[in-house]
């Protein structure tokens, strides 16, 4: 299913069908620099907005240039949006959702994990930020609701990106009482917390029909990823869903 395109711009690629896009972008292919080398689309990192717009009109003309393309201002929240008539790009959620033709929906991702969905029927489609906080608040279940008042659970397709493993993402005990112990490792006295373990778990205890996980871990993949953990000031991927 999940295939590398290896192109002067290389992503991943979920699918690419007549009526739908999917997949999530490396770090590769861009004009950024320095840390921010070199496809750096994070709107709201630190890095010259000229080459941050440059990098996404390269990225989206490339994949899919008729498709006008979403985002949001990501809080770290538990807050879903529609995209449509009211819908203004950098509206602070960390997910959106809508049934409209021609719009793409793009969520920036350095770790923190992120989930595509889109239904059987291709009616609707959906982009989600979760990193430990929205994933700990509900985020997860809030989008699964939604959709699932458009469609059956049964009929939903999610699709897990790249984050950080459980090996490499050390918190501290407090996490303890925000997850369950099933989610956690200890090693040489420090403990770590698998957030694609929980990610992928959530899926799975709400019913829906299919979950996919790309497994990919950012931290230890330095060529292909960004990672803010394992850098500090650094860029963003995307991960990408679109209705043709």
């Amino acid at each position: 299913m999940l295939q590398y395109k290896e192109t002067p711009l290389p992503y991943f690629e979920w699918l690419n069908t007549n009526t739908c896009i999917a997949g999530f972008s490396t770090r590769k292919g861009g004009v950024s620099q320095g840390v921010y080398n070199s496809m750096n689309t994070g709107l709201h990192s630190e890095d010259k907005q000229e080459n941050i717009k440059k990098n996404r009109h390269l990225l989206f003309n490339a994949i899919a240039p008729s498709l006008t393309v979403s985002n949001l201002r990501q809080v770290h929240s538990a807050k879903i949006v529609e995209v449509d008539d009211s819908f203004v790009n950098d509206s602070e959620a960390d997910g959106f959702f809508t049934r409209r033709k021609g719009v793409m929906l793009s969520i920036s991702i350095a770790d923190c994990g992120s989930i595509l969905f889109h239904d059987e029927d291709f009616s609707i489609i959906a982009g989600l930020h979760c990193g430990w906080r929205g994933t700990r608040d509900g985020i997860i279940q809030n989008m699964v609701k939604i959709l699932s008042q458009y469609v059956e659970p049964q009929k939903i397709h999610a699709y897990i990106g790249p984050m950080i493993s459980g090996e490499n993402y050390e918190v501290g005990k407090e996490f303890l009482n925000y997850f369950p112990n099933d989610f956690f490792s200890e090693k040489n006295n420090s403990l770590y917390f698998n957030l694609n373990k929980t990610v992928e778990s959530t899926l799975q205890n709400l019913n829906i029909g299919t979950i996919h996980n790309a497994n990919l871990d950012t931290y230890s993949n330095p060529e292909l990823f960004f990672s803010y953990r394992r850098d500090g000031k650094t860029g963003r991927m995307c991960s990408f869903i679109g209705l043709k």
